[in-house]
């Protein structure tokens, strides 16, 4: 099946058609994207022999796939086109010299009406039209952001601005860049837009902080605050990295904003911080036991760790233990930080914890070994196991099920099948897991009671002594030999 297609199959080729109404009524409320890929699967439709679906629209328009199937989406909701199937994507074309502006789909069936009854109900005072309802839908379609993040973030601007609104178009331009910035700094709950908010209304604060650290009286201007934000948000630097910078602008013949900017791009780029990078690898290096000189290579490797979130107590001691097993490089430093990684530790308080949980279930595992007869060194993947025991019921009953596990030709194998069992059942504790293997093993003896032989239906006899000796059983042999 074509990608796109007219409904009916009708086809006129050599040009490609476009109906009046849908440059006048349709056009203008639509992203420039979104007319593109209308057009051009309009073109498909009457060059069907074009089609390589919507793999080949992306190639053609030189836009992704996921802007493709957003257009098709809005132009869905519009009713000019129709979708036929999902995997693959197909839709069709409807024509629409057959219909109206009354014959649009109606907000009672269109899928943002509770969202867009919310939007009106944010903003009193202005009233919205289709124009800016379009705007905010494709922040969810395009920019995929949430609703509900979408309508804190109109909530905060008219907040903002103290019900005193501008004009919906303009109001809608200035929320557009925002929904933009939003979905380009990973905006996507509640959470993380009321913390990038409150970082945002901070940085007004930063502002006035730094003009009376200049030695100056007067408001922030819009274009200092906007640094201060991106100082705060973007570099991660606090009031007092700010302030503490201010004293390099008396370098300068007047301190300004501008000047502080560069001062502090200068330490967040790495520069001023390459100096005391060094330092530490030259401890890094003394521990790895090599009187090497700290190279390019090391700092870049360095950064690398620092990038991978480790501390540097925390590589420090991957670099400790490096050096006492004999391993003298930063390829063996990066080994053990990926073992550390891949268990969720980064920092040295949470390795030195999950060393100190090692040891602790070392010890449980040990103490497995010996309830169920098991007289060999514990290994990391006994350790692991025990670690998903007692993630399953508590540990009294694990110790159990090792008791029960006592000479079995595989424990381990068995304390797992104990302990799976119990746990899908709902067992944690000693006491259910007792009373359950008990009525395991009633119920086993009872089969197997059931499954055995029955006793012969004839007579037994019993032979005296005194039968024995007097020939009975030479008597019973030679009865035999006859039969034979």
């Amino acid at each position: 099946m074509s990608f796109c297609a007219f409904a009916g199959r009708d086809a006129m080729f050599g040009i490609t058609p476009v109906e009046n109404m849908f440059i006048l009524e349709y056009m203008p409320g639509a992203t420039g994207d979104f007319v593109r890929v209308y057009l051009y699967g309009l073109m498909l439709c009457h060059h069907p022999e074009m089609d390589e679906g919507i793999d080949g629209m992306a190639r053609a328009l030189r836009i992704d796939t996921d802007t493709i199937l957003s257009a098709y989406r809005y132009w869905e909701r519009e009713g000019l086109v129709s979708r036929l199937t999902d995997n693959p994507p197909t839709y069709e074309y409807l024509a629409l010299s057959s219909m109206n502006r009354a014959s649009e789909p109606l907000d009672e069936v269109y899928k943002y009406k509770n969202f867009n009854r919310e939007l009106q109900n944010a903003l009193p005072g202005i009233l919205l039209d289709s124009h800016e309802y379009r705007i905010a839908n494709e922040w969810m379609d395009v920019l995929s952001l949430p609703e509900d993040v979408i309508l804190y973030m109109v909530r905060t601007e008219a907040a903002k601005r103290g019900g005193k609104l501008p004009a919906p178009r303009t109001l809608f331009k200035h929320l557009d860049e925002t929904a933009t910035r939003w979905a380009n700094e990973g905006l996507y709950s509640i959470e993380q837009a009321e913390d990038y908010v409150a970082k945002s209304g901070a940085a007004a604060g930063y502002a006035k902080a730094v003009i009376k650290q200049f030695g100056q009286s007067r408001p922030a201007t819009k274009d200092e605050i906007a640094l201060c934000e991106k100082w705060m948000t973007e570099w991660n630097l606090s009031v007092d990295d700010v302030i503490s910078a201010c004293a390099e602008t008396v370098k300068g013949t007047v301190p300004s904003f501008a000047y502080l900017d560069k001062i502090l791009l200068s330490k967040v780029s790495g520069e001023s911080s390459k100096d005391d990078a060094r330092e530490k690898i030259k401890i890094l290096l003394s521990h790895l036991g090599t009187a090497a000189r700290p190279t390019q290579a090391h700092l870049s490797a360095y950064n690398q760790f620092i990038e991978a979130g480790f501390d540097f107590p925390a590589i420090e001691q991957a670099a400790i233990l490096c050096g006492e097993n004999n391993r003298r490089t930063f390829e063996d430093i990066q080994r053990k930080l990926d073992q550390w990684k891949k268990m969720g530790v980064t920092t040295l308080a949470e390795i030195e914890e999950e060393r100190r949980i090692q040891k602790q279930f070392t010890d449980i595992t040990l103490s497995i070994f010996e309830k169920c007869g098991i007289d060999r060194k514990v290994v990391k993947s006994d350790i692991s196991q025990v670690r998903i025991w007692t993630a399953l019921i508590d540990l009294d009953a694990v110790l159990y099920a090792a008791e029960c596990a006592y000479g079995t030709d595989a424990p381990m194998k068995y304390i797992n099948k104990l302990i799976v069992s119990w746990s899908a059942k709902g067992i944690k504790t000693l006491d259910a897991a007792q009373k359950e293997y008990a009525l395991h093993k009633a119920e086993t003896a009872q089969a197997q009671k059931a499954e055995s032989p029955k006793a012969p239906a004839y007579q037994q006899r019993s032979v005296t002594d005194d039968e024995f000796e007097s020939g009975f059983y030479v008597d019973v042999m030679n009865r035999k030999r006859a039969d034979t």
